[in-house]
């Protein structure tokens, strides 16, 4: 049986204060616990060593704060721990002061140009260098057996360094260290561009994998050695950021992020402990003007309704932060997340759907620009309210898919031999899979496919990729049964993509493609061509299905959300599939989460309202009233319904494997439990 170690199955209020040099200067070690007593925080972030030590560093490659006259760090945490609040270090060695670099400047990153990335004295450091291989883990140690933290949090870590804050990625390092790790791994040279169709830059993105898996093995046997009872991450736990960014902000500021984020993170590694946090500025180039109050509020219920935690994160103290006007809604969560903490912790969901992510990382747009596909069908799962999870198709060959009865693939281009082969088994033991666009027609390395990965849509050859399509429409015709959204409408728009196929005998296609015609002038606007080529395709296969989708409704519905692809997907998979979802009188702007305890003895239905989100601004949501929640419910009718969030049972009836909950009112989100 495997040691519990003390961050398992526990309830996190996580404050992060990254602190500045001068925070150090005049720190007070009790204002500073009761600051953080004051959010009811049970674990504190706090920077230690790397860029700057904190502390009185022995380390000879250690630049020292140049402010350590204020309170010390170990008087800070030694105060903290007395307070009861856990401690974890953070250390970031992607950069060096410029005098260091001086003394050994083979340690920098050199970008292809032949640059290093000096930013206002600061120098990036290669991940390969001897710094980051051998004097970051001495540093690890003595912070280990002089400060004693608790857990230890690795900023900026791996590969990132090829990221300058103002001007972004500067591309693969070209330094000697690199080179020679790389030549010694592959017997080839480095390559000097980002490009996904050379087969030697996939050996670097497998070079990539093997040295950061290599270094954090080496750091957490380091810890083993030192403190076994030492959380690590990213290996014992998992954070992601939810931030806004004045840089792609249409793709990347999106109202469900904490949700998504969370999921993501959750079941593509469920084996870890998992949490985000919200972000308090605006962007990084405005660390001290922070985002809306009700965003803040806002993501912190995103994360308790998908089983997370209250998590927080800013720059500087608490106490001379320059904005404060979230600290109200933030005290207000913690303070809730406290008086029911023994509700949130050890609580997973009850979805049997996985929308897989392409997107390796949060960093990465990947191989295939941003997944807007695969953001537009998590929109529209939201929206219809279906329970489901976020899997990064990375990890889907390391997790097991047994929970689940249906696997949405949104463009997920590129798939491993063994990933399309696991994917197959899932769909021949009675599983659903979906597919748009694109899915697998390259493998992980991005070398193209003949055909079609996935034998289980049925598709006997693959033909033409149309692109940029424009004017192009699908004849609904006999499927107008079930497409009831499309009452009055006959014809359904196609834009950008479609992928020509041959399909094999016994598969069922559906709607009929017409394809780009005029549109100018009006006296010419009319197809004179509809083809047999189909909207989507349905294959029988072992006990189960696919479903082909040759096309990407999904990327329309997130940039643009006109109601034909909201209503196609909707329809497909409501009426087409059959696939459950929580029903009753709940409006498209309220978000439906279920998640159970681990044990299974107590369920959760956490409701969240996002009528204060308004071209892109939040603002205090709208009271909803009457609300009627349908639950989809394979257990016994519960004991007992009661509201966390109004302190008070909640009217229900049960009938035939559906629940249904009474809701007076919802206000920013409601929390209700069942046992």
């Amino acid at each position: 049986m495997s040691k519990q170690y003390w961050w398992k199955d526990r309830a996190w209020r996580i404050v992060q204060t990254n602190l500045r040099e001068i925070d150090m200067a005049d720190m007070n070690a009790e204002q500073y616990v009761r600051e953080l007593q004051e959010f009811n925080a049970n674990t504190v972030i706090i920077n230690t060593g790397g860029i700057a030590a904190s502390y009185e560093s022995n380390i000879p490659f250690h630049t020292r704060n140049r402010h350590l006259t204020g309170d010390s760090l170990k008087t800070v945490i030694n105060a903290c721990k007395e307070a009861g609040i856990r401690v974890i270090s953070r250390v970031d060695f992607s950069k060096v002061r410029a005098p260091l670099y001086e003394q050994h400047p083979e340690w920098a990153y050199v970008s292809p140009k032949g640059e290093i990335i000096d930013y206002h004295g600061l120098i990036h450091m290669c991940f390969n260098s001897d710094y980051q291989q051998k004097i970051a883990l001495d540093i690890i140690r003595e912070i280990i057996r002089d400060i004693n933290p608790d857990g230890l949090f690795l900023n900026m870590g791996g590969y990132s360094v090829a990221l300058d804050y103002t001007k972004g990625y500067q591309g693969i390092c070209q330094c000697e260290n690199c080179r020679k790790r790389f030549h010694d791994l592959f017997g080839l040279e480095l390559p000097k561009e980002d490009d996904p169709n050379d087969p030697i830059y996939q050996k670097y993105k497998e070079f990539q994998n093997i040295t950061v898996n290599e270094y954090h093995k080496n750091i957490k046997e380091l810890i083993a050695e030192e403190n076994p009872e030492l959380l690590f991450f990213p290996i014992d736990m998992l954070r992601g950021e939810v931030g806004t960014f004045f840089d792609g902000a249409d793709e990347n500021n999106y109202m469900y992020k904490g949700s998504e984020l969370l999921k993501l993170e959750k079941y593509s590694s469920p084996e870890k402990v998992a949490s985000v946090t919200s972000v308090d500025f605006i962007d990084m180039w405005y660390r001290h003007a922070a985002v809306s109050p009700n965003e803040q509020e806002l993501r912190l219920a995103q994360m308790l309704s998908n089983g997370g935690f209250a998590d927080f994160y800013q720059v500087g103290r608490l106490d001379n932060h320059r904005d404060k006007s979230g600290y109200a809604p933030l005290k207000k969560m913690f303070r809730y997340h406290l008086e029911h903490e023994d509700d949130y912790h050890a609580n997973f969901s009850t979805a049997d759907i996985a929308l897989i992510c392409p997107r390796e990382t949060y960093w990465s747009k990947g191989e295939i620009g941003f997944p807007a596909e695969y953001y537009g069908w998590y929109h529209l799962l939201t929206q219809q309210h279906y329970i489901f999870d976020c899997i990064k198709m990375n990890a889907v060959e390391n997790i097991s898919l047994e929970k689940y009865k249906t696997i949405i693939l949104p463009d997920v281009q590129n798939m491993s031999d063994s990933g399309v082969a696991m994917l197959d088994a899932f769909a021949e033991a009675g599983g659903t899979v979906i597919a748009t666009g694109e899915t697998s027609m390259w493998d992980e390395h991005r070398k193209r496919r003949q055909d079609i990965g996935l034998r289980c849509l049925g598709v006997k050859k693959t033909g033409y990729v149309g692109r940029d399509y424009i004017s192009a429409y699908f004849e609904i015709g006999e499927s107008k049964k079930q497409f009831p959204r499309f009452a009055d409408t006959d014809w359904i728009y196609l834009h950008d993509v479609y992928c020509y196929a041959e399909y094999q005998p016994g598969v069922k296609e559906s709607m009929r493609f017409i394809p780009p015609h005029r549109h100018s002038p009006p006296e010419d606007a009319y197809p004179t061509n509809i083809t047999g080529y189909p909207a989507f395709t349905m294959n029988e296969f072992g006990k189960g299905r696919g479903v082909y989708v040759p096309w990407k409704p999904g990327a329309d519905h997130y940039h643009f959300g006109f109601p034909h692809m909201g209503n196609f997907m909707a329809d497909l998979l409501d009426n087409v599939l059959g696939i459950e979802r929580v029903t009753g009188n709940l409006p498209e702007m309220v978000e439906v989460e279920h998640t159970v305890r681990r044990d299974n003895s107590v369920d959760y239905v956490h409701l969240i309202n996002y009528t204060g989100y308004s071209l892109k601004s939040y603002f205090r949501p709208l009271p909803i009233r009457d609300l009627v929640v349908e639950l989809p419910w394979k257990k016994a009718s519960p004991r007992t319904v009661y509201s966390m969030t109004g302190e008070k049972p909640v009217r229900f009836e049960y009938c035939k494997g559906v629940l249904r909950l009474f809701i007076d009112e919802l206000n920013l989100f409601e929390a209700i439990k069942l046992s």
